[in-house]
């Protein structure tokens, strides 16, 4: 009877040992999507979507590719002119994962297509034309369950270079952006 007992609790043991490591596993994979909100340097305001993937090497250190649209339309007058800016970016982000939260940083670097006729900073760009961006940020993600996490925010300082229109030169034009949205962690 006792030693019936002991295989009992040793089995369990391991069962249970088994799920609370599960729990400790880091996802190979993270791949975000949701709404985003630019504050351009010429104080616009331009909204659209952001998408990241995040491919996690250990607990603490991945790499993410993130990709965004964003849509502008202003009314002047009778006329009503619309341009977009889309930005391809990649780098290291740094996690730390505490319970049912997860913080990250990140530096991004890659670049922004800007639609003639967007306006961030001194006035409308005068053509559309891809240029280098980079983006510095971070934000916080609230497990929902093992598969799927909420991202309470992501708040990144946006550079894009462009050219001045009165100028011709090309200029760093600092933004800001937030994301909310789902993040789907793959094991």
């Amino acid at each position: 009877m006792r030693s019936k007992m002991s295989l009992m609790l040793s089995v369990a043991m391991i069962l249970l040992g088994g799920t609370a490591m599960a729990q400790d596993q880091v996802p190979k994979l993270e791949l975000f999507g949701g709404f985003s909100y630019i504050r351009t340097a010429g104080h616009s305001n331009i909204n659209g979507w952001n998408a990241q993937a995040a491919v996690n090497v250990n607990k603490w250190i991945g790499f993410a590719a993130d990709f965004a649209g964003h849509y502008q339309t202003e009314s002047m007058d009778a006329t009503r002119s619309s341009a977009s800016l889309t930005s391809f970016m990649f780098g290291p982000q740094l996690s730390d994962r505490a319970g049912r939260v997860t913080g990250f940083a990140h530096a991004l670097f890659g670049g922004a297509h800007a639609g003639e006729g967007l306006l961030i900073g001194h006035g409308p760009l005068a053509s559309s034309a891809t240029n280098f961006s980079m983006a510095f940020g971070g934000g916080v993600d609230a497990n929902v369950n093992d598969s799927i996490a909420v991202r309470l925010f992501q708040a990144d300082y946006l550079m894009v270079r462009a050219n001045n229109p009165v100028s011709n030169q090309s200029e760093a034009r600092n933004n800001f952006r937030l994301s909310v949205g789902v993040v789907f962690k793959i094991k």
